[in-house]
């Protein structure tokens, strides 16, 4: 699973790629972003290989990523 952090000034992206052998925890991780950062925009794409992209304000979004990030390491 591969996590990517970007800040572009007012508006940041968290980049989560994955493959499908990977399906559970990368719903699980991208989840749990959503449910505890409100306000941020997720797009899915891919099957084999997963790709979802949360947006939106900075602060919510490294508050998404700091979620995400811990629900990885779980």
């Amino acid at each position: 699973m591969k996590i990517e952090f970007n800040d572009k000034g007012a508006v940041a992206t968290v980049t989560i790629t994955s493959t499908a052998f990977e399906f559970r925890r990368h719903n699980r991780a991208v989840d749990t972003a959503l449910f505890l950062a409100p306000g941020t925009i997720a797009s899915r794409s891919g099957f084999f290989l997963m790709k979802t992209i949360i947006s939106g304000p900075t602060s919510r979004v490294s508050r998404a990523y700091k979620n995400v990030m811990r629900e990885v390491a779980r």
